[in-house]
């Protein structure tokens, strides 16, 4: 399925291909390794995960407008900002390195979360060819 979002998909699609869900579940994977979970939202105790899990994040911040390019072929720039922005949201609802630096809310991440996934596909158009 091409990630690109078009005039001719659903508010449904558009959700599911805002979401970079290969990114989420990479995090998530590698966040349990380093013994961060989602059951688990407060910050590590030792540094050696604190670093990683902050580690984590950034190198895949970095990789999610690169592997949405360069793998799923989106070429729509407001989509992949759109994307990168939904990838931080989304490990903010798990805690991970937000807890570390003392800005993780539960209950503000699941309202911007719910709130985020509800207004963009609203917002984001295809890019014009």
């Amino acid at each position: 399925m091409p990630r690109e979002v078009n005039d001719t998909q659903s508010y449904a699609d558009k959700v599911v291909k805002l979401v970079p869900t290969e990114i989420v579940g990479a995090y998530m994977v590698l966040a349990g390794i380093v013994g961060v979970t989602a059951s688990t939202p407060t910050a590590p105790t030792d540094s050696l995960s604190k670093i990683l899990i902050q580690g984590v994040f950034f190198v895949l911040l970095v990789l999610t407008p690169l592997y949405l390019w360069r793998v799923s072929g989106v070429t729509n720039i407001v989509q992949l900002v759109v994307t990168t922005l939904a990838f931080i949201l989304w490990i903010y609802t798990l805690g991970g390195p937000f807890a570390v630096w003392g800005i993780y809310e539960p209950k503000v991440a699941a309202i911007l979360l719910t709130l985020w996934s509800f207004i963009i596909p609203v917002i984001v158009r295809p890019a014009s060819t």
